[in-house]
């Protein structure tokens, strides 16, 4: 950090050149097919020739400086720009490396400022040489942390467990929304089932049978393979105030923030994963996204057995880990939850009513060919329908029993979730605001809900609590002042 200007790696040109030309390609073509087809070749390559030279141009003009107390990002074109990042304001530094980066053995250097604008777009992104990144990185965490740990040292260091391949696999086949794998289930079912009837029957299948099957790849094959790539190589570690976080097989992730920056610790465990003993830890932390605004919160355990989940949760964030005396719903919460559980199963037997009346008719016509199967399945959806409203139902009961509340000293937690489980273990000096809200059927029956806001990996995030009485919520709200006026909350450790 000499305090010399310098260029990010000029591989940035073609890498910027080809992403934008990537988004606006499909645009040029159809553009270029409207009035002259012959001209699409030579529009494309005139298009990619003026990126280059545009984003050459920027790299050009772009310097980035490394001072002893920040780092300035400045670019001299027509629209100017300056940026200042504080050592002392930044919340993490970060490297990436996806495949552009791999070919051209370069990485991204990715600074993370703790605020509200850059909850979700990292304050700079630098490309420069694979070696020259790392010890930018190791340099700058100096000055972030109290210690800092080279690439060498991170290759040697253990993992507080370990993490096979089968344990990614699993968490990308579990970890993925309960409701959501449901919803894939039944384009799957309703694919088979169009495939079934031409099969059998002779009829041709129409297009919904694909679209139904492309549906089920998207929401859930996909998700799950993502993961599964994403989190290849898990490791994760503590030293000091500071956690680390590596993996990614295709684009791989070096990860490290001050556990003073966690704003709330998850517990989360959808119904597959819990039927395994399986649960996974996630962390609300500012200032951890990629290039690009993708932003998600970071994983601080993957889908592993209780016993391994709680202790790593002691060993990596014992500030989040208190004695709880929790608070269950009081029976007005009961009955609030059985009129929406009625109301919702209401909502669906109408919903379900019409394509019910459909497929009967439709496959009526076809049970002299098929048979006995045609008769089974004109029954299926009213019995799908009648199994949603009794989940429904089962699904408030399972709420009102498991939902809980817990407010400690330093910490408070709520618990909720019928079918995908969640305990959020907070920090009272990390709330911006608290919201109690009441509704009509809630107000009759003397309960109300509240929301906590703070900021996170993902941009200002809520957190609901299940129905308890208003004054039993509002004691977040009166605890957080009390810190305050004692002097117990320190606004230099947890100003944003």
């Amino acid at each position: 950090m000499s305090g010399e200007k310098v260029r990010c790696h000029p591989t940035v040109i073609v890498e910027n050149s080809l992403k934008t030309f990537s988004s606006v390609v499909v645009f040029l073509i159809l553009l270029v097919a409207a009035i002259d087809t012959s001209a699409i070749l030579s529009i494309l390559v005139l298009s990619l020739v003026a990126l280059l030279l545009f984003n050459y141009r920027q790299w050009k003009r772009t310097t980035i400086q490394f001072n002893e107390i920040d780092v300035v990002v400045e670019r001299d074109t027509l629209f100017q720009m300056k940026k200042t990042l504080p050592y002392a304001k930044m919340a993490s530094v970060n490297v990436n490396r996806d495949i552009p980066n791999r070919l051209f053995g370069t990485s991204k250097l990715l600074i993370n400022i703790n605020s509200g604008t850059s909850a979700m777009v990292p304050e700079a992104v630098l490309t420069f040489e694979q070696d020259v990144a790392e010890r930018l990185r190791f340099e700058m965490s100096q000055r972030l942390y109290d210690h800092a740990i080279s690439l060498d040292e991170e290759e040697t260091i253990e993992s507080l467990a370990t993490f096979t391949p089968l344990d990614v696999i699993i968490h990308g086949l579990f970890s993925v929304s309960t409701y959501q794998t449901i919803l894939g289930a039944a384009f799957l079912a309703y694919s088979a089932f169009e495939l079934y009837i031409s099969t059998v029957a002779g009829v041709q299948a129409g297009g919904g049978a694909m679209a139904s099957l492309l549906m089920f790849v998207g929401i859930q094959i996909m998700p799950s393979i993502s993961l599964i790539l994403r989190y290849y190589n898990y490791k994760v570690y503590r030293r000091g105030d500071t956690v680390y976080l590596q993996h990614g097989l295709i684009r791989t992730y070096r990860t490290s923030f001050s556990v003073s920056r966690i704003n709330a610790v998850r517990i989360k465990s959808t119904l597959p994963a819990r039927l395994l003993g399986r649960s996974c830890i996630e962390a609300e932390v500012v200032g951890l996204v990629s290039e690009g605004g993708k932003s998600s919160r970071p994983v601080l355990c993957l889908l592993k057995d209780d016993t391994t989940q709680h202790r790593i949760l002691r060993e990596l964030v014992p500030e989040f880990v208190y004695e709880r005396d929790p608070n269950k719903q009081p029976e007005g919460a009961k009955r609030v939850l059985l009129i929406r559980a009625a109301v919702a199963s209401l909502v669906v037997a109408a919903v379900m009513l019409v394509p019910s009346v459909y497929v009967y008719r439709e496959v009526a016509a076809l049970t002299r060919v098929i048979g006995t199967p045609g008769v089974v399945l004109q029954y299926v959806l009213p019995l799908v329908t009648a199994l949603a409203v009794l989940a429904i139902i089962y699904a408030a009961h399972v709420s009102y029993r498991v939902t809980e509340f817990d407010a400690g000293e330093d910490l408070f937690t709520f618990v909720n979730g019928a079918v995908d489980r969640e305990t959020v273990v907070m920090n009272y000096d990390k709330v911006q605001m608290v919201w109690i809200t009441q509704g009509p059927i809630a107000r009759f029956f003397g309960v109300s809900r509240g929301s906590v806001y703070m900021l996170s990996s993902t941009g200002s995030s809520s957190i609901s609590s299940g129905y308890f009485p208003g004054n039993l919520l509002n004691s977040v709200n009166k605890i957080v002042m009390d810190r305050i006026i004692s002097g117990k909350y320190d606004y230099r450790k947890n100003s944003i």
